[in-house]
């Protein structure tokens, strides 16, 4: 038993000149920045237009996990990798696979119908460059994982090839491209993509909030009521689409091609193998051609995350103790940091030592090819 422990699920918070130093000087001036409103409030800008405020972005690192409105009341920790690795350090965190923030959990801002493919496409470039350089170049403690323009599968798979060859270990993507108004998640014309991920070797990171647009919460909410809406809305999202994942074919089509459900937990997934499956066998959906029971492509292929749940032996058996990795989400709200130690010992108490070793650590391993030695 190695005693390490990989989050499969954090963020880094994009530098102020992420995009505007490494864009063309013809580009500059629609690329995704920092702008500060007539109220003193930080937002990223997109082609004119605002993205997100720099708001909870840290709020894990704020004694009331609540809200900023500039970017230089960010903790260092939340941009720098050097301070990062500290935090990490005190937490018990070894290694971190990365996710953006401003620049969507999908790709979300350069996904839609503002700028051109030309600029959409240097967008993305541009942070799968800055990740690896500005944070795997560091540590190989941080895990890069590259962004793809949902709009052409082929340039998506060039990019991929591009990314890994400079150490990006996963793919970035939405699961449901059809909601940018892309070809659906189920179409062929994205097997190119996903050929590439499985030649390559790399699993797709289906995080949540890359879906699209979730429904508004009740204006009567409080900001943390309406902030624990979205979360938990969000969260459940993805349910459906790791049920679609399940019936849409893809993984039947390219059967080493890993999935993982990012941020979404692990509890509901017992139930929703066993409903699929029955619906798989009442429904005869071996005659459309789905070989296998959806819970054997799940236990095959699919993997998901938990930070605060009690795991517990009868959930390894139902969902496959290979198929379950740990995250904190640091620096978001929901994050267990700093008390990331508690909850992981709370969390698989239950579990003997090679399953925690697995959950903790192992799995991550396999699936990211990486090592945490």
């Amino acid at each position: 038993m190695t005693g390490k422990v990989i989050s499969v699920d954090d963020h880094v918070i994009e530098r102020p000149d992420t995009f505007t130093s490494r864009l063309p000087e013809s580009m500059k001036e629609d690329a995704l920045q920092l702008s500060r409103d007539d109220n003193g409030v930080d937002w990223w800008v997109y082609a004119g237009e605002p993205v997100r405020k720099v708001s909870t972005s840290a709020a894990a690192c704020r004694e009331d996990r609540g809200p900023v409105d500039t970017y230089d009341e960010l903790p260092a920790a939340a941009y720098d990798p050097v301070s990062r690795l500290e935090v990490m350090d005190a937490d018990g965190v070894d290694v971190e696979v990365l996710f953006p923030q401003f620049s969507g959990f999908g790709g979300g801002p350069f996904m839609s119908s503002r700028g051109t493919d030309e600029m959409r496409l240097a967008h993305i470039r541009a942070y799968n460059d800055y990740v690896a350089e500005e944070w795997g170049a560091v540590s190989d403690r941080f895990v890069p994982q590259a962004l793809a323009p949902l709009w052409d599968p082929r340039l998506a798979a060039e990019e991929v090839e591009r990314a890994v060859g400079i150490g990006h270990k996963a793919v970035m993507w939405s699961s449901a491209p059809q909601a940018f108004g892309m070809l659906d998640f189920n179409d062929p014309g994205w097997d190119p993509l996903w050929n590439t991920c499985q030649e390559l070797g790399i699993p797709v990171a289906l995080h949540i909030g890359s879906h699209g647009a979730v429904p508004e919460p009740w204006e009567g909410y409080g900001p943390f009521s309406r902030l624990a809406m979205v979360s938990t809305t969000a969260i459940t999202s993805n349910i459906a689409d790791i049920t679609n994942l399940l019936f849409s074919g893809v993984p039947q089509r390219f059967p080493d091609l890993k999935f993982i459900s990012v941020e979404s937990g692990v509890g509901w997934v017992p139930y929703l193998l066993e409903t699929a499956d029955h619906q798989w066998d009442r429904q005869r959906l071996w005659n459309e051609g789905l070989e296998m029971k959806p819970s054997e492509y799940f236990k095959r292929q699919v993997y998901v995350t938990f930070w605060y749940e009690r795991i517990t032996q009868s959930m390894c058996d139902a969902i496959g103790v290979d198929n379950i990795m740990w995250e904190a989400d640091f620096p978001h709200p929901t994050s267990t940091y700093p008390e990331s130690k508690r909850f992981i010992a709370d969390s698989v108490k239950d579990l003997p030592d090679a399953d925690r070793e697995k959950v903790l650590c192992g799995n991550a391993e396999t699936v990211f090819g990486i090592s945490a030695a």
